[in-house]
């Protein structure tokens, strides 16, 4: 049973709060998560998508963040991603952003490009990369970018983030984590250019400042944008957090105002994998924040600061929140164990999660939309696809 001053702090995380131009019915955010529901063929957006997302919504998180959306073709970096590269897109986001506004939610589209990370199953030509280097795990070649390259990649983020605004979207979150193309400018590793995008952290952050300035010329300034950020790359002469945190700021200095905080990269080793396994309620929780804390510590006042990665019970949330640690908190696999996990705790069920990071819930992709086995064989059968 929480003490008097835990159930405090847990009761601030429900409230209705504003931040610069953004206010929200609560601090808990459906992070970004792949569904794998949408058309391979063509990146559409399907009802299930539409169904899966607004079920946390619905489940009582005060913000939903979609999964990513490629703004090019050349940069999906999944099988069955949806595809925010055409102006079907609008309309496709008016569906979700509908859904989700039904249940009081806001919705951030979340918008990325692959770079080099790229698998046979998906890629259909030779990626785009800061200098062409190979991806560990990923069997697709890239090419370096050319000035040409990069000016045409900012113009398809910011193409795709006007496309969520005039379908009614919050906002956008540039995914600028886990290994994708503004993690790999950033990399020591895999940026290895001589001009004015390598060789300096200054340098290496410019194509991430880049992005965000392109975004939000073409979307203006009352419509949110938020940036996606790996704090370290989590593997031996990656970058670490004095990197991260100066990508983070240029991305404020872009235009961002709202920094999540996540970590590593789909190469990265276990102790910084993004999905890290075997958190439990307590004090393997929420490794990530004391990068969030020293960025909410940095960041002007009303840019927002979300934590995501590893977060499992209330009073460690609520403690996070009480010492300034971050503004809001995603959870991702949790929910896909339990959309309803945020309305059970708000009716007094303080159980923490039902997730147990085993990440079995990654592998159901193989065979169709990702869910939890082990909720669902709990619940003694498969679960009907949306």
């Amino acid at each position: 049973m929480p003490s008097i001053s835990e159930r405090e702090k847990i009761h601030k995380l429900f409230k209705s709060f504003e931040r610069g131009k953004f206010s929200a019915r609560n601090r808990f955010v459906r992070a970004a998560t792949w569904l794998g529901c949408c058309s391979h063929e063509t990146g559409e957006l399907t009802q299930a998508a539409v169904s899966r997302t607004a079920e946390a919504a619905a489940g009582g998180a005060g913000t939903v963040i979609s999964e990513f959306a490629y703004v090019s073709r050349e940069g999906r970096a999944a099988t069955r991603q949806w595809g925010l590269d055409c102006d079907r897109g609008i309309d496709e986001v008016r569906r979700l952003a509908e859904a989700v506004h039904a249940h009081g939610s806001k919705l951030i589209v979340q918008i990325c490009h692959a770079g080099g990370a790229l698998e046979t199953a998906f890629a259909e030509k030779r990626g785009l990369s800061p200098s062409g280097l190979p991806l560990p795990g990923c069997g697709v070649e890239s090419t370096a970018m050319t000035a040409e390259d990069m000016e045409r990649v900012r113009g398809e983020f910011a193409a795709a983030a006007l496309r969520a605004r005039e379908g009614g979207a919050d906002g956008v979150e540039i995914h600028g984590a886990h290994g994708f193309l503004l993690t790999q400018f950033l990399s020591p590793l895999f940026n290895k250019r001589t001009d004015e995008y390598g060789g300096s952290a200054e340098n290496r952050v410019r194509f991430t400042r880049g992005v965000c300035s392109a975004v939000r010329g073409a979307v203006g300034e009352d419509f949110r944008l938020w940036i996606k950020i790996s704090a370290t790359e989590g593997v031996e002469g990656g970058y670490g957090w004095d990197d991260g945190k100066l990508a983070a700021l240029a991305a404020i200095e872009g235009g961002a105002d709202g920094v999540e905080i996540s970590s590593g990269t789909s190469y990265s080793g276990a102790v910084h994998a993004p999905s890290m396994v075997g958190v439990s309620a307590g004090e393997s929780e929420a490794p990530f924040a004391p990068y969030a804390r020293e960025l909410r510590r940095l960041a002007p006042e009303d840019v927002l600061v979300i934590l995501t990665g590893g977060l499992r019970s209330l009073p460690v949330i609520g403690g996070l929140l009480d010492d300034g640690c971050a503004d809001m908190f995603g959870i991702s696999r949790p929910f896909i164990a339990e959309p309803d996990l945020v309305n059970r705790w708000a009716e007094d069920d303080a159980r923490p999660s039902a997730c147990v990071s085993c990440n079995a819930c990654l592998k159901t992709a193989a065979r169709g939309q990702v869910n939890c086995p082990i909720m669902r064989d709990r619940e003694e059968g498969e679960w009907a696809p949306l």
